[in-house]
């Protein structure tokens, strides 16, 4: 779908990529048995790549949303739909935060065989529940952002969020 908002594109855009990227660490997960090989010089930087992702989700991506687009769905009766996304929200926090941790002591070297079973149970869990609500968003609140923002308001959230 072409979209006519600059938010609606970037939000998009950040959608795909992030979806891409769960069904890369996914995959990674559910092959690993332990701690990853030696000689596996993918996975750290896989797990770099996830702890910035999750990093933005969390943080940026969430707050435009959470901040900006839910009050505006709420004024166009569209309440229930902007509750759901952030109780989903919520959710995806409560996953991420220990992950991030664990992701870090992974690339420090700390983590211990324990600490990777839970690595793995956490990762495939926020793998689920992001990729859920991103393709959720994609179809339910891109399009409503999309129709919803005037051009004056979308160059006014676009300065913002890309500054």
């Amino acid at each position: 779908m072409e979209y006519r908002r600059q938010i609606s594109r970037k939000l998009h855009e950040e959608h795909v990529n992030v979806l891409a990227l769960l069904a890369q660490f996914g995959a990674a997960l559910r092959r690993l048995e332990g701690e990853p090989a030696a000689g596996d010089a993918l996975f750290p930087a896989l797990l770099e790549r996830v702890a910035g992702a999750l990093e933005y989700e969390i943080t940026r991506h969430f707050d435009l949303e959470e901040t900006q687009l839910f009050p505006r769905l709420h004024e166009r009766g569209e309440g229930d739909l902007a509750e759901l996304l952030f109780e989903e929200h919520e959710h995806i926090r409560s996953v991420a935060r220990p992950l991030l941790e664990q992701i870090a002591r992974a690339r420090a070297g700390t983590l211990d065989a324990a600490g990777w079973q839970a690595l793995r149970a956490n990762g495939l869990e926020l793998v689920e529940r992001l990729s859920s609500h991103a393709e959720k968003e994609e179809g339910a609140l891109v399009p409503l952002v999309d129709e919803m923002l005037d051009e004056a308001t979308d160059d006014a959230l676009w300065m913002e969020y890309a500054n």
